[in-house]
C-alpha cells in the first residue's frame, strides 16, 4: 500500500509520475490521507482506492488537546520557526490519525510506502524484500530525511507513534539541538529502535510545487521551464535525484523522456558551476557540518554548529 498524507500538493504531473514510477509499477493500493477542506475532484481522489479525510481543525492544537494530555505543546515550540511546529504539527497528527482509525487496514498489507503529495518521481521505486525502514538518500537536515519510508506493515503502529514520542514527560530532556521535523523524526527512530534497520537507497523523486499553491512551510522559488507552473522546492534534492539517476542510466536515452526536466537539470548544473568557479567560497560555520548551512532554511540560523556545537 502507498499512502500519501498531508496537503495534497504538487499537481497532476507529479501525481501521473507516482503512478508511472510507483502505483503501477509495484501493483500497489493507493490510500490518501488529507483534511476534509482538501477534498477535490482530482487524479489522486478519483483513483484511490481508500480516502481517509480527517475533519480540518480550526487549529491543530486542538487535535492534540483532544487526544494528549502531556508534554507535546512545550515539544513542539521548541521547533518554532523551525518548521516542526508550523509544518511537523500537522504531519505527526495526520500519522496520528492513520493510526487511531485505519491500522486494521494497514495490516492487511505486507509493505506500506509513507510518502507526502508533492513528490515528483523520476526513476522506478525499488522493489523490496526485507525487513528494513528504506529511506531515501539526502536530505537529512541533522536528522533524516522523513519524506518517504517504507516498511513492513507489522511495524506501522510504532512508526506512526510519533506524537506519543513528543508527548512523553522524559523527551523534553532529549531534544535535537536543531529541533526540526528530520531530527525530532530521527530521536523517534531510535526510541523505537528502528534507526538500526534503516537502509538507505538512490534517490528517484524530487519535491514539486505548483506556483502560488499554499504551504505551511518552505515557499519554492524554482520555475521549472516549460513545464506549465511546475516548481521545485529544494534544488540540491532535485539536483542529487538527476545526478543519481545518470549515474545507472544514459542521460541521452532519457534527454527527451521529460525535456523541460532535463533542460532544467542541465541548466541547475550549469549554474551551480559557474558559481563555484566565480562566487567567493562561503565561510563554513563548521567543516564537518558546513555544507548544509548554505541552504537558504539557515539564514536565520544563529552562530555555530547544532550538529556538534562547534
Amino acid at each position: 500500500m502507498v499512502i500519501l498524507a498531508g496537503s495534497p500538493r504538487g499537481g497532476e504531473k507529479t501525481w501521473k509520475s507516482l503512478f508511472k514510477y510507483v502505483v503501477d509499477h509495484l501493483n500497489a493500493d493507493l490510500a490518501i490521507c488529507t483534511t476534509d477542506n482538501f477534498v477535490s475532484k482530482n487524479i489522486l481522489f478519483e483513483k484511490a482506492n481508500y480516502k481517509w479525510i480527517m475533519e480540518n481543525p480550526v487549529n491543530f492544537e486542538n487535535y492534540y488537546s483532544k487526544n494528549y494530555t502531556g508534554n507535546w505543546k512545550e515539544y513542539l515550540n521548541k521547533g518554532k520557526g523551525l518548521g516542526l511546529y508550523e509544518s511537523g504539527m500537522i504531519h505527526f497528527a495526520l500519522k496520528d490519525y492513520i493510526k487511531r482509525e485505519h491500522i486494521k487496514t494497514l495490516n492487511n498489507y505486507e509493505y506500506i510506502i509513507y510518502s507526502r503529495f508533492d513528490q515528483y518521481y523520476i526513476d522506478y521505486h525499488p522493489d523490496v524484500n526485507q525487513d528494513k525502514l528504506y529511506i531515501p538518500n539526502g536530505e537529512d537536515y541533522f536528522g533524516i530525511c522523513d519524506r518517504h519510508a517504507v516498511l513492513k506493515s507489522k511495524k506501522a503502529e510504532k512508526f506512526l507513534s510519533i506524537i506519543e514520542y513528543i508527548d512523553k514527560k522524559t523527551t523534553i530532556n532529549d531534544l535535537p539541538k536543531y529541533p526540526n521535523c528530520e531530527s525530532v523524526y530521527k530521536k523517534h527512530l531510535v526510541h523505537i529502535d528502528f534507526l538500526k534497520d534503516v537502509e538507505r537507497y538512490q534517490r528517484i523523486s524530487f519535491t514539486a510545487a505548483i506556483k502560488n499553491e499554499p504551504t505551511n512551510w518552505r515557499v519554492p522559488t524554482y520555475k521549472i521551464f516549460l513545464s506549465n507552473k511546475l516548481m521545485i522546492k529544494y534544488p540540491d534534492e532535485f539536483l542529487t535525484a538527476f545526478e543519481e539517476k545518470y549515474l545507472k542510466k544514459s542521460f541521452l536515452k532519457y534527454l527527451l523522456e521529460d525535456y523541460p526536466l532535463n533542460l532544467y537539470f542541465i541548466y541547475t548544473k550549469l549554474r551551480r558551476r559557474l558559481g563555484e568557479i566565480f562566487k567567493k567560497k562561503p565561510h563554513l560555520v563548521c567543516e564537518e557540518h558546513g555544507d548544509f548551512f548554505l541552504s537558504d532554511r539557515y539564514k536565520n540560523l544563529e552562530k555555530g554548529c547544532p550538529e556538534c556545537g562547534t
